[in-house]
């Protein structure tokens, strides 16, 4: 695997990543480059709905609900949208030919109105690497690299998603002796 080409994959931390903020997550790698990576945790709930923030998003209302996950450490303020299938209107950043990620109130007005995408993950905040970071912690062993799997995004509860990333790769996390990595 080219680990310098990891946009649209999943980074599943290892066993022995004690890092507070990415112990035990799966992360969608949405865009990486020589600058660093960019990507959206998986697996962890900030709120289990929005409808109490709605005035922060100026929605006055909504006909569905959603929870609020952890996306990272990096600007918690900021929403993001993990959504299928693409559509250009929202922004153009793809993650593979059908998934897409955008930082727009627009999705989220149009999810609240019942019009938006058919599939959503709301997440406020990042995991943000610089330039070679990400790489240098695939080296020292601190994540395993699965790909994309838009059933784990959407589909699969939260609390199943670790252990089923390193499954699709063929790794049993129960049986992976930890190491210290370092995130």
């Amino acid at each position: 695997m080219n680990i310098k080409k990891l946009s649209g994959k999943l980074l599943i931390a290892v066993p022995g990543l004690e890092d507070v903020n990415f112990r035990h997550t799966v992360i969608l790698i949405c865009e990486h480059s020589e600058e660093g990576a960019f990507g959206i945790i998986l697996n962890r709930v900030l709120m289990k709905s929005f409808v109490p923030l709605l005035n922060a998003f100026d929605l006055k209302a909504s006909v569905v609900d959603l929870p609020i996950h952890y996306g990272g450490p990096v600007r918690p303020e900021q929403g993001y949208v993990i959504y299928a299938p693409f559509d250009a209107k929202y922004g153009p950043m793809k993650i593979s030919r059908n998934i897409a990620v955008t930082a727009s109130k627009e999705i989220l007005h149009d999810i609240a109105a019942g019009r938006g995408p058919k599939q959503y993950f709301f997440a406020l905040g990042f995991a943000g690497w610089t330039a070679n970071q990400l790489e240098d912690e695939l080296i020292t062993d601190s994540w395993l690299v699965a790909p994309l799997d838009i059933d784990l995004i959407f589909n699969l509860p939260l609390e199943n998603r670790w252990k089923q990333a390193a499954a699709t790769i063929g790794i049993d996390l129960s049986r992976l002796v930890p190491r210290s990595g370092k995130a």
